[in-house]
């Protein structure tokens, strides 16, 4: 009954209803603009906007859907260099929607592997034969144990990374995943939006309580120094987990019925070829909706607790904020600390950028990667919070007896 009371105080008060109204409506923008991101061109060179755009660009590249072998690869650059010898002055609109456009993940894998140590260039393909494009695998494995012994700097470090490079499923297996690649700058934008969201309604949680005479009244009450409080953190946990899923869900749902989930089981070595993360686009996915869930857990109880200890909302709701908007140009401009700033809680809601970087930390003759950390580290610290702030409460409780 008392949880029930606290939801309903929290989902009933009007400024926290106008929020979540904004929140959904920013939730069904962000839909749409993912949804009118898309970039097709079609046989007649033309880039027509429409509900099934998506799914005619994945037609169009899952003509080379399965494994991609090397005869697959090589076939592919056949194509390109003899485009590419016929328009020097650069492919028309309308060949590139009708041959280039559907094995142009393929190329962009090739100067991938190409280019581990540099920036993309697409030159590279000039030097590369037949003989080499049908052994890429060859050459990519060679520089996966290359960059093993270039990113480790210890021996733990290496062993780590040769072992994680050795599960990378060769040949690799291609489906069109644009859809994909496209949710996951929306996802991580919203991540940052709903967490600010949830600190923001979790530090009215105790500071409705802080009136003149309330507080006495609640602490005065039988369970108002135990189970009220706990009533009102679990209110808080709840709260966060409704508003926070809800959200990805309209998000997710409105974006992928439109899209199409293609990819879902594509490697995002497809494009990140020596990320140190061997999983699938749907996995992706996946991971950071759950890291900012994470990101919006901490913001949570750490507003609670910061709203509890300094008997106001006022400092509370600016915290999600700065972590997430505000640290990382901190992080920018203090490169030199940067092992630290990796592990602050905005790189949760950063994964396109962790999966990236070959970020390690080793303690003893443990190794981590960055992302398995800072979900432990915050997680932790979101549930470590909680008691707490029960503990701060009810001995303010105490203290005013």
């Amino acid at each position: 009954m008392m949880l029930k009371y606290e939801l309903k105080k929290i989902f009933t008060k009007r400024i926290n209803q106008v929020i979540l109204a904004a929140a959904l409506l920013v939730g069904i923008l962000l839909s749409c603009f993912a949804v009118g991101s898309v970039f097709y061109v079609d046989e007649n060179g033309d880039s027509p906007k429409g509900l099934n755009t998506w799914r005619l660009l994945a037609e169009d590249k899952n003509q080379w859907k399965g494994e991609l072998t090397g005869e697959k690869i090589a076939e592919a650059l056949r194509i390109d260099r003899a485009l590419s010898a016929q328009y020097p002055d650069g492919v028309p609109d309308d060949v590139y929607g009708s041959e280039m456009q559907a094995y142009s993940d393929i190329r962009d894998f090739v100067i991938n592997v190409l280019t581990p140590d540099s920036s993309w260039d697409a030159s590279v393909l000039d030097q590369l034969t037949d003989e080499q494009a049908e052994d890429i695998y060859d050459i990519y494995r060679e520089n996966l144990s290359k960059m093993a012994e270039e990113y480790g700097t210890t021996p733990e470090e290496k062993d780590l990374l040769n072992r994680i490079y050795e599960k990378i499923e060769i040949p690799l297996v291609y489906e069109a995943k644009d859809s994909w690649d496209t949710m996951m700058m929306y996802v991580e934008t919203y991540a940052i939006i709903l967490a600010v969201i949830a600190g923001f309604l979790a530090a009215g949680i105790f500071s409705g309580e802080f009136r003149p005479g309330v507080e006495d009244v609640f602490l005065a009450a039988k369970y108002g120094r135990s189970r009220a409080v706990k009533n009102k953190i679990i209110a808080g946990v709840l709260m966060t987990t409704v508003v926070y899923w809800s959200g990805m869900l309209i998000l997710s749902l409105i974006s992928f019925a439109i899209m199409g989930t293609s990819g879902f089981s594509t490697p995002v070595q497809i494009w990140e070829t020596y990320s140190i993360y061997i999983m699938t686009y749907g996995e992706y996915y996946l991971l950071s909706l759950l890291c900012g869930y994470i990101a919006s857990l901490f913001c949570a109880s750490l507003t609670m607790l910061v709203t509890v200890k300094m008997h106001t909302a006022g400092v509370a709701v600016c915290i999600p904020f700065f972590l997430l908007c505000m640290m990382p140009f901190v992080g920018r401009a203090l490169p030199s600390f940067s092992a630290f700033f990796n592990l602050m809680p905005d790189m949760l809601i950063n994964i396109i950028e962790c999966i990236k970087a070959p970020i390690l930390y080793q303690i003893g003759s443990v190794v981590f990667r960055q992302i398995p950390l800072i979900m432990v580290i915050y997680a932790a610290a979101a549930v470590a919070l909680l008691p707490i702030v029960y503990r701060s409460y009810r001995r303010r409780g105490l203290r005013k007896r």
